[in-house]
């Protein structure tokens, strides 16, 4: 546009200059002072052009374009596979009696802390329990009986065979009541697992019997949580047990870095996924079912030069980046790319440690640009 400009106007000069001549020649016959006037008009219009001209950015300038370049460095590279896990329990249990029977007592509430064989409900026993009353009645005459016949033994009275009767008596009575007080317990609903009572569905005079909604009080252990996270097959040959996993909960603002410690060996003839299985530390934030984005590591370059994918111009000849030479001036770079993840490129090949790669401005650029770095 500028040597159009250019050109139009010094055509436009030498028209001046050849009407003027004309005019002139018809109209003054003094030669010399025709040449004076034409010099004159002359100067006015160089002097006009060259004001141009400099407004415009002089007859061979070179574009300027503010830019914003990157001086590469090294640093680290990950590749990850992006899946969605939840959090799931080790231990989930219904605690339940061994014998059926109606509640009469829940000694539990829900969220209290209990231990492994802690009680936490009793059931009916009243003819289990009227039968040891019947029983402590025996023993307690049994052991008068024994106490005496220990006694005349003792003053060398009645035989040896009198006193083992008694002494036989009265141990069967106590083995028969410790029978009876193992079947008793029975009749008691034990906490099997140490946790926390998630659940209460359950009231007295329900029975354990009842085919349709049984009693139900469910312990969990909220010390063994873990996040399981289904796969798909077609990573099965990179996503293994021991694979390194970012862990993030959105809900609660959390992350943790940690490894899976069991990846499935089968595929899921359904879904075709597999599921690994990432244990969690012991922490109250930490919820059963709770939501969280798995980030599971399947590449890494500690050393690699890394840029924004946007910056990388693809042609036909391969892929190029816009670099600040020596010079401050633009010019296309080749360069291999490797992986890619969240908008970011890794660089195989074609870039040097310090270079100057462009990463802002470079749409409109071309080379041999004029480059001033923001």
């Amino acid at each position: 546009m500028k040597k159009s400009f250019i050109k139009i106007t010094s055509l436009a000069f030498g028209s001046i200059l050849f009407f003027a001549a004309c005019g002139d020649n018809k109209e003054n016959k003094d030669p010399k002072k025709a040449l004076a006037d034409l010099k004159k008009q002359q100067k006015e219009l160089q002097t006009k052009i060259a004001a141009l001209e400099e407004k415009n950015g002089g007859k061979d300038s070179v574009r300027k374009v503010a830019v914003f370049v990157t001086s590469m460095q090294t640093s680290t590279f990950n590749n990850y596979v992006d899946v969605q896990g939840k959090v799931d329990i080790d231990e989930v249990v219904n605690a339940i009696p061994e014998t059926p029977g109606i509640i009469s007592e829940i000694t539990v509430t829900q969220g209290q802390h209990v231990s492994k064989g802690q009680i936490v409900a009793r059931l009916r026993a009243e003819s289990v329990d009227k039968g040891i009353d019947e029983l402590d009645q025996q023993i307690s005459f049994s052991k008068i009986l024994y106490d005496k016949q220990q006694s005349l033994w003792n003053q060398g009275i009645g035989t040896e065979i009198q006193l083992l009767s008694a002494k036989n008596q009265y141990e069967a009575l106590l083995k028969k009541k410790q029978s009876i007080l193992t079947t008793r317990g029975t009749f008691n609903v034990y906490s099997p697992i140490s946790g926390v009572v998630d659940a209460i569905d359950a009231r007295v005079g329900q029975s354990y019997a009842s085919p349709i909604n049984p009693p139900l009080i469910r312990i969990i252990n909220t010390g063994k949580l873990k996040i399981k996270a289904d796969i798909a097959e077609n990573y099965a040959s990179i996503v293994k047990t021991g694979n390194m996993v970012k862990v993030i909960f959105p809900d609660i603002q959390d992350t943790l870095i940690t490894k899976i410690s069991y990846a499935e060996h089968m595929i899921n003839n359904v879904s075709r996924t597999y599921a690994t299985y990432i244990p969690l530390p012991t922490n109250a934030k930490y919820q059963p079912n709770m939501i969280a984005q798995v980030k599971i590591a399947t590449y890494q370059n500690p050393k690699a030069f890394v840029l924004p994918a946007s910056v990388i111009q693809k042609t036909e000849q391969g892929n190029f980046v816009y670099i600040m030479d020596e010079n401050n001036k633009a010019k296309l770079l080749q360069v291999q790319i490797g992986n890619t993840y969240e908008g970011k490129v890794e660089i195989i090949s074609g870039l040097a440690l310090g270079e100057k790669v462009v990463t802002t401005g470079y749409e409109e650029l071309n080379e041999g640009d004029f480059l001033v770095n923001q």
